[in-house]
């Protein structure tokens, strides 16, 4: 770091003690009245009408607002919660990361904190700081979500042979995304057009959010795999489909039956700990 940069910093963090408003400089007439105290200081002030929790999309441009009144030259600076990193002080930047840069306003006395290109590792708190003695500070909260689809239920799923596979995915877009739904088996894409006969796919969207039904009817053993829904620039979201001749397969029931009795097992022994411990305790 240049040493003016350290210099700054130095300023910065020692702060400005709050005048007396009753102090003034030394009267050089002795004879004359003392004068009156005015008690008009005031301390600088937030904008607390502006919102303290800002939620952007992953590539989008956050921007953190800061308005103070009464600065009086005053320094303004922004903290990264986190790590304690003193990420600018008024005009002056002190990050290797481009995508931080203050905008400020001298008329309206903002310092707004831009992250361009948000993305997730960037959440957390930051601090809109005053150098007043006590330091005055501001936290905003940085939320940035990164667009993913979401499949309704289990991880896994059993149908029965001949019935309708239908499955559910759900997204939030980013708003210059296009609502476009894919979806996959076994990583090859579906089409109503394609090959295999009875397949539908319903896709609507409302705002951000976009929502896709996926239908295959009469399926058989060849159906079973990874169906994945993957819409336009959102992580994908997938699903294990296994296609059983019972109601409920075989390995489901050995499953149930032993977790039943591993459970009957387990309450026998708390049962026999408790016994043995009435008897010990008379």
């Amino acid at each position: 770091m240049h040493l003016s940069a350290v210099l700054v910093l130095l300023i910065a963090n020692i702060g400005l003690a709050d005048p007396d408003p009753g102090m003034g400089l030394a009267d050089p007439d002795p004879g004359s009245k003392p004068k009156k105290k005015t008690g008009n200081w005031k301390k600088p002030e937030f904008d607390e009408t502006l919102p303290d929790n800002i939620t952007v999309m992953e590539g989008d441009t956050a921007s953190l607002p800061c308005v103070v009144s009464r600065l009086r030259g005053r320094s303004v600076s922004w903290i990264r919660q986190s790590d304690l990193h003193v990420i600018s002080a008024n005009e002056l930047t002190f990050t290797s990361d481009d995508r931080f840069r203050v905008i400020i306003d001298n008329l309206t006395s903002s310092f707004a904190l831009e992250v361009i290109s948000a993305l997730r590792n960037d959440s957390g708190v930051y601090e809109c700081q005053v150098n007043t003695r006590p330091k005055l500070s501001r936290p905003i909260t940085l939320n940035v979500q990164v667009p993913a689809a979401k499949i309704q239920g289990p991880s896994e799923l059993y149908i029965k042979s001949g019935s309708t596979l239908v499955i559910s995915c759900t997204a939030l877009l980013h708003p210059d995304a296009v609502s476009t739904v894919d979806w996959l088996h076994n990583q090859t894409k579906l089409s109503i057009a394609g090959p295999r006969g009875g397949v539908s796919i319903h896709t609507e969207k409302a705002g951000q959010l976009v929502s896709s039904k996926l239908s295959v009817g009469k399926a058989v053993s060849r159906d079973a795999g990874n169906y994945t829904c993957q819409p336009d620039s959102v992580h994908p979201a997938s699903i294990s489909v296994f296609i059983v001749e019972d109601e409920f397969p075989a390995a489901m029931h050995h499953e149930s039956s032993c977790h039943s009795l591993d459970v009957s097992r387990g309450l026998l022994v708390a049962l026999l700990l408790i016994n043995a411990a009435l008897l010990t305790a008379r």
